[in-house]
């Protein structure tokens, strides 16, 4: 018997950079004059579209060009609308969430970080009145930041808060110098504004730093947050204080974060056992060939959720949703 057709999804977990078509990218890159390291399109292809397992470290620097070609006001909104619109057609989704680092789309201070915030949030609308969608945008913090330009990046959201801002993330690589500790004034911050927040840890960082979150900031989500599963005292936490999990399969596995799909089921399995509220999510669309359809449907095909899970997780994702949150 065929699967029933999955509708009404929702993706928390969209990162800007990775979610443009390349072809708008490369249209974008030559109406700015961007020197791109390919000038054949089909080579360029192979710069946003990874095909092949690679490290969590080595992932991040595929940002650098995307960024790059989105960093300017016309940019930004055409990459937000084109990010929806893909999103729409290949998911069914009718809930979005987009998260993205202003201060990496302003040309390095070309652009004022109002006029790029405003191009976001019209694109988003111009998304949303063409399909039938709801979608929040999340404002990435930066591990490697330090504390005056991620508290700008608090305050933008803040400022926005009332057209389509609607929560607070950190990200980015691997840092020394970084303290969730000390961004934690951060978050309150941004918490008392009505903002939601979730925290990028528990991917390639270990089980240490998830506890770290949980102690200091307390979010409403983690993004990934896979690492939980090293510690059943913090699956309980997770579970009692009713913070959900952006997990994202594909990207796990592609990142090189899990060994492969086995042990992804295990990680999945032992989440759902210890009653951890678990979404799924796409992360990377284009970059990662996936959306949140298709993950539903590797996890059904791989046995890893049953289609009752999956109503689930998608149940789980609209409640924890950041939009009219506030």
């Amino acid at each position: 018997m065929s699967q029933p057709e999955l509708t009404h999804l929702a993706d928390l977990h969209v990162h800007l950079g990775s979610a443009a078509t390349a072809h708008l990218l490369w249209e974008l890159a030559h109406q700015r004059g961007i020197v791109l390291p390919e000038k054949n399109y089909w080579k360029f292809l192979e710069l946003v579209k990874i095909d092949h397992k690679i490290g969590w470290e080595t992932y991040h620097n595929y940002f650098d060009m995307t960024q790059m070609i989105q960093s300017s006001p016309e940019a930004v909104e055409h990459s937000i609308h084109e990010a929806i619109s893909l999103s729409y057609r290949k998911s069914s989704l009718d809930l979005l969430e987009i998260r993205f680092n202003p201060m990496r789309r302003n040309g390095d201070r070309m652009y004022d970080l109002d006029r790029i915030l405003l191009s976001a949030t019209v694109g988003m609308r111009k998304a949303m009145m063409e399909y039938p969608v709801q979608v929040g945008l999340i404002l990435e913090m930066d591990r490697r930041f330090d504390m005056r330009q991620n508290e700008i990046i608090v305050e933008k959201a803040i400022k926005f808060r009332h057209d389509g801002v609607v929560g607070i993330d950190v990200s980015g690589p691997n840092c020394d110098t970084f303290s969730m500790k000390e961004i934690a004034i951060l978050t309150e911050k941004a918490k008392s504004y009505g903002l939601g927040i979730t925290i990028h840890t528990g991917e390639a960082q270990p089980v240490e730093e998830v506890k770290e979150v949980l102690k200091y900031i307390q979010p409403d989500r983690i993004g990934h947050g896979i690492r939980s599963v090293d510690d059943i005292t913090v699956m309980k936490e997770l579970r009692d204080k009713n913070i959900t999990l952006e997990v994202c399969p594909s990207s796990n596995v592609t990142l090189s974060v899990v060994k492969n799909w086995a042990e992804m089921k295990k990680t999945i399995r032992t989440l759902l056992d210890n009653e951890v509220k678990v979404t799924i999510n796409s992360d990377g669309p284009v970059f990662l060939q996936t959306n949140v359809k298709e993950e539903y449907q590797k996890l059904l095909d791989k046995g890893i959720l049953t289609l009752d899970e999956v109503e689930d997780c998608n149940k789980n994702a609209h409640q924890a949703s950041f939009i009219n949150k506030q």
